[in-house]
């Protein structure tokens, strides 16, 4: 199951960045840009806690996990 989640979340993480570049190649306004940009920024940031409450703060057991 947390792996499943941790596939969605890499997923909708690459989609947003996506997301972002295409709006910003088609000039998009900038709170649409800003917007994606914060999500990006809260689903990285969700996947990085998991991580850290699954393997600890050792980086060697990080690096192993990603």
């Amino acid at each position: 199951m947390q792996e499943r989640l941790f596939t969605l979340l890499r997923q909708e993480r690459k989609r947003l960045e996506q997301a972002i570049v295409k709006a910003e190649a088609e000039k998009a306004h900038p709170s649409d840009v800003k917007r994606l940009k914060v999500l990006h920024r809260i689903v990285n940031e969700q996947i990085h806690r998991w991580m850290r409450e699954l393997y600890g703060d050792d980086p060697q057991q990080l690096m192993r996990a990603a």
